[in-house]
């Protein structure tokens, strides 16, 4: 039905101009709108392509632990994570997770599909707050710069907590925008005869309630919205005016109750577990952290952790922080200015940007690229310019305005308590593109804007005041804080160059280490002259050159040049010391070579079975009995590093299957080079299954070149298990044995490995 036309279109209270009833309305029941159905789709499209092309290097930041503890959660543990862990983290970010574990197994492909849809809603959210405020097509041109802005896409495929909590605070922010869009008056007590679909529209106090529900999913979320609330308050005070406390004190005695009913759940169970309700506990050790400037982690959490009780380990965080800031109240300030100031710069070297190594030319143009372009260059703009728009634009009914202000400023005020992490400020990046795009869009009202100030040619220059000021003022200084981190001049202020001579010099090393690529190749196909032609080519600095260089040299005889070579590399990273393992042990020097695979770097490198079942070739072993350990390397992939069940001598060692991989669906594997003429008809493994008492052990189902030998039942002690080769199987050169366990778990906070299943020895028969 289309409302007739003589229903109100707009009111006018207090000189701000909100949408009237018709208006409403239309926003409610739009027609498709083919313009923003587009932005959305390129929308998913960047956020797949972000998925693709990530450069996966493990888990960064807070990736892992949210892992761990979904994981638990998953298994039915329930929050016993936190009891040995260094904090207490809101609930729900976890719930998201678990709950996926719990249907769909450890399956990060599904997590990654439903943070990319909720990535692209935010897009909407956004969209329709810019279009609430400002009209469609500055809603459209927001829609596209968050459509393409490449750290949020980023995001949707990190296990972080922002893509949730974005999505949610933004839903609670439209919700309450909705409610403040009804000006006193402006909804008539019985609609008038015409307007039937009015009656469908929910009344205003039920966007209140609903804005304040979702508030409080966001601070299960992120704990920060707890002490972001009385600003709300403050907001809805300025957008109804302070004068008549009837237009604001009730709205805000119901949005803070439906809030406080909302997150008390939580809160409540952690009074009765640590004896204060809290929503997280991370503020103490931030807090401690940040008054030592950001540095000596591991003394802030040796302290914390001595203090069993989270609250009042909390306490304590926050007490040691405020005596380091009354020690010496001038460096908290200092450093509180730099950290807010950092809050805006940018960092190439941040872990959310999984960049690391790219100039050794481990990252490609395909990542680095848009990185730059929609990554740096656009917050630039987009900042620049939405900072000018937030002077200029004019006051809304629905307040948007001022609480863009009001979070920003929260926001730098936590950085200056705090600290700044590039991923901290996104929450307000997001909600500066409707202004960004009010300043594209409306480029006469800000050219009007800025004349204002001065009268006709000819007459005495006459300066509007503040607000002119800030509108040239905060762009300026906003630009003096970024730019010196971005602009590729060597040695101007950035010693090494911004972003762009970073990013020139990744694109230049990834060019460059094709050569390298290349060699690998070629050794491994055995064409080592070629091979050794093709290393010189590469990146002489870069470790990857060396090792394969002396790889190549081995496979030539020359131990002592490779030994040499190698030796001259990075002794900082598993690869050299795997190398040198592998060469020693070839030479028969098994003392050399456990030296070099007992390293610490080999233990700390997760991808260290991978490299070595990728570079280290593999020679057919006594009796076809592989026998896990130490002097595997080259033969497993998938496991974690070896260990031994206890600490007698002769006490044989084993390796625990890792986890599953991005599908849940990723094999451990055990290689069996073959002698010429070698057909074996079994193959036999020695396996544990051990798992807690609350779980069951899990059943394996093993494959020999990718063909299914069938399933065994693991228990919590050692087994052999025997099974049948295919008769039909064409083993080629070897065999490949894949050990797929059907679950793996976490054993908790004090162990965060992911383990599957014990593997002492295999055998071919």
């Amino acid at each position: 039905m289309r409302v007739k036309e003589k229903t109100v279109t707009a009111l006018q209270v207090n000189g701000i101009t909100a949408p009237g009833l018709n208006g409403r309305l239309r926003g409610g029941f739009q027609k498709l709108d083919w313009a923003l159905l587009g932005i959305l789709g390129l929308a998913f499209l960047v956020r797949l392509y972000a998925w693709w092309q990530a450069p996966r290097q493990g888990f960064v930041i807070d990736e892992a632990e949210y892992y761990q503890i979904a994981s638990l959660l998953a298994d039915g543990r329930g929050w016993g994570f936190y009891d040995t862990a260094t904090w207490v983290r809101p609930p729900l970010y976890v719930m998201l997770l678990g709950g996926i574990f719990r249907f769909f197994g450890p399956n990060l492909e599904i997590v990654r599909l439903v943070q990319v849809c909720l990535s692209v809603a935010t897009v909407y959210l956004l969209y329709r707050l810019a279009w609430r405020t400002f009209g469609r097509k500055t809603g459209l041109v927001t829609a596209l710069l968050a459509a393409v802005a490449w750290p949020f896409a980023v995001l949707s495929y990190l296990l972080l907590s922002e893509t949730l909590f974005i999505f949610l605070f933004l839903v609670a922010l439209n919700f309450l925008v909705e409610y403040l869009g009804f000006l006193p008056g402006s909804l008539p007590e019985k609609p008038a005869k015409q307007n039937r679909l009015l009656r469908f529209l929910p009344p205003p106090n039920l966007w209140l309630v609903a804005g304040g529900f979702i508030l409080g999913l966001s601070a299960l979320t992120r704990g920060q919205v707890l002490s972001f609330v009385p600003f709300i308050v403050m907001w809805i005070l300025l957008s109804r005016g302070w004068r008549n406390w009837r237009n604001w004190l009730p709205a805000s005695a119901v949005l803070v109750a439906v809030f406080v009913i909302t997150i008390s759940p939580w809160a409540l169970r952690n009074y009765q577990t640590y004896g204060r309700p809290f929503i997280d506990t991370t503020g103490g050790y931030n807090f401690y952290l940040g008054a030592l400037h950001g540095r000596n982690g591991a003394l802030v959490s040796q302290t914390l952790e001595a203090v069993k009780n989270h609250a009042e380990r909390e306490n304590l965080g926050y007490q040691k922080g405020l005596e380091v800031l009354f020690k010496n109240p001038a460096n908290f300030v200092s450093k509180g200015i730099k950290e807010t100031t950092d809050f805006w710069s940018l960092n190439f070297g941040a872990d959310e940007r999984l960049e690391g190594g790219y100039t050794r030319g481990f990252i490609s143009p395909s990542w680095l690229i848009p990185d730059q372009l929609l990554g740096d260059t656009l917050y630039i703009t987009v900042v620049a310019l939405a900072l000018l728009g937030l002077v200029t634009a004019p006051r809304s009914a629905n307040g948007f305005k001022s609480f863009v202000v009001i979070w920003l400023l929260y926001n730098m005020a936590l950085s200056f308590a705090f600290f700044a992490v590039t991923r901290l400020r996104l929450p307000v990046y997001y909600l500066l593109f409707p202004f960004a795009a009010y300043t594209l869009t409306h480029p006469r009202e800000i050219l009007a804007w800025l004349r204002q100030p001065f009268k006709l040619p000819g007459r005495p220059l006459k300066v509007k005041g503040l607000g002119w000021l800030a509108g040239l003022a905060l762009p300026v200084i906003f630009l003096f804080i970024v730019l010196p981190g971005y602009l590729p001049a060597d040695g101007f202020i950035i010693k090494d160059g911004g972003s762009l001579a970073q990013t020139k010099i990744g694109l230049d090393a990834w060019v460059v280490q094709q050569n390298t690529a290349r060699g690998d190749e070629l050794r491994k196909q055995g064409h080592y002259d070629e091979a050794i032609k093709a290393y010189s080519q590469g990146l002489d600095y870069a470790p990857a050159t060396q090792i394969g260089l002396g790889l190549t040299e081995v496979m030539q005889g020359k131990y002592d040049d490779a030994i040499g070579r190698i030796g001259r590399a990075s002794q900082d990273i598993a690869q050299s010391h795997l190398a040198l393992g592998w060469i020693y042990l070839r030479q028969g020097n098994e003392d050399y070579a456990h030296s070099e695979f007992r390293s610490r770097q080999i233990a700390l490198d997760v991808n260290s079975a991978t490299w070595a079942w990728d570079n280290l070739p593999a020679t057919p072993l006594p009796d076809n009995l592989l026998t896990l350990g130490e002097f595997d390397w080259g033969y497993v992939k998938g496991f974690h590093i070896y260990e031994k069940e206890d600490s007698k001598a002769g006490s044989p060692y084993f390796r625990w299957t890792n986890w599953r991989g991005e599908d849940g669906r990723q094999p451990a594997s055990l290689r069996f080079p073959l002698a010429p003429g070698t057909r074996p008809a079994s193959v036999s493994v020695r396996l544990n299954g051990y798992r807690p008492d609350s779980l069951t052990p899990p059943s394996v189902e093993v494959f020999a070149n990718g063909r299914s030998l069938g399933k065994v039942q693991t228990t919590r002690t050692w087994q052999t298990f025997t099974l049948a080769l295919p008769a039909d199987l064409n083993p080629g050169r070897e065999i490949k044995i894949d050990l797929l366990p059907s679950n793996t778990f976490v054993p908790g906070a004090f162990s965060r490995r992911e383990l599957g299943v014990m593997v002492q020895w295999a055998k071919l028969s």
